[in-house]
């Protein structure tokens, strides 16, 4: 079987080797072309004739054969065939050895191939891990850089929610002692009024004792109309006083919620600012006394301001009584000076 793999090399060989140079190399061709093909029995089985015009071939370029020769000549041919096969035997050994070189060196390339590829797929997987580490630290930063941003964010949260809760406390404060301050002034000048109410009255009652009047006419004090138009004045300018206080006080109030839009809006953002005007609850309204008392019962002042429409108070005690009760002033806070 190898014998037959290297004829089968040899016979490719041949087929791929180029065209004779020269015209009388040429003429062989057909001759080599067989040899090379041919088995060890075809060239066993050639004619003594061809082996006689290899010896004729011999003898004319030796060209110096003696006679003793030619009377060995059938001996000699006896001898040169065995050669011949040897030779032949040997040129196959040869191809085949040489197929198996190429065989091999085929192989060795091969191997030397899938190792080069295998070194270019280990430096592609080498750049790669490369690039996905530096990926990963590229993430890591983000993410550090991320944190930083959602801590920062929170600080600035907090301290704002902080200075909008210390600045409503100190509104709350700021407008607690505005209205203790009003309604303290309110309450002097109630019980000034009333004061000079009650001077006016010990006076009176010391004219009348001093006259001899029936004790009915001395239990029953009277003021004159300039007294009760005097009083209606007083009420009427502190009325006026509360009513610009008042005034003062929402104008102070919106400016102070202006403010704290612009403050929010320039600080947390409107996404922020709609987020916390959605989650803070309504604050209950809160009412002066003076503004609950005209709310509640429009046409309480309306008969101390001289309105037809009121109904008419019946004596001045009821008046005293019901500016005490409006004004809201304890015996305490009348003193007689």
């Amino acid at each position: 079987m190898s014998s037959e793999a290297s004829t089968e090399e040899l016979i490719t060989d041949a087929n791929m080797i180029s065209e004779s140079p020269t015209e009388a190399l040429a003429a062989f061709e057909p001759f080599v072309q067989w040899l090379l093909s041919a088995s060890e029995d075809d060239l066993a089985s050639l004619p003594e004739e061809v082996f006689s015009s290899f010896e004729a071939a011999n003898e004319v370029g030796g060209g110096i054969e003696d006679g003793a020769n030619a009377k060995s000549s059938d001996s000699t041919q006896q001898e040169d065939r065995p050669s011949f096969g040897n030779a032949i035997k040997a040129r196959l050994a040869l191809a085949e050895a040489e197929g198996e070189l190429e065989t091999a060196w085929d192989q060795l390339s091969c191997a030397r191939r899938e190792w080069g590829m295998l070194d270019d797929k280990l430096l592609a997987l080498q750049d790669e891990s490369d690039e996905n580490r530096e990926y990963i630290a590229l993430l890591e930063r983000r993410i550090i850089k991320l944190l930083q941003d959602r801590d920062l964010a929170i600080a600035e949260t907090y301290t704002t929610e902080k200075q909008i809760q210390d600045a409503e406390f100190f509104k709350a404060k700021q407008q607690q002692r505005r209205q203790q301050q009003e309604e303290e002034q309110r309450k002097a000048r109630v019980a000034s009024a009333l004061r000079k109410l009650l001077l006016r009255r010990s006076s009176d009652e010391s004219g009348n004792s001093s006259g001899n009047e029936s004790p009915t006419a001395a239990s029953s004090p009277k003021y004159t109309e300039k007294d009760v138009q005097r009083l209606q004045k007083e009420l009427a300018d502190s009325k006026v006083a509360a009513a610009v206080a008042k005034a003062e006080r929402d104008d102070r109030r919106h400016a102070i919620r202006r403010a704290e839009r612009r403050f929010n809006w320039r600080i947390i953002g409107p996404r922020r600012l709609t987020y916390l005007i959605k989650m803070e609850e309504p604050k209950p309204v809160q009412f002066d006394e003076e503004s609950d008392e005209e709310e509640q019962n429009p046409g309480a002042f309306m008969w101390i301001e001289g309105d037809s429409l009121a109904p008419p108070c019946q004596s001045d005690r009821d008046v005293v009584s019901k500016i005490v009760e409006i004004a809201r002033v304890t015996p305490a806070d009348v003193r007689p000076e």
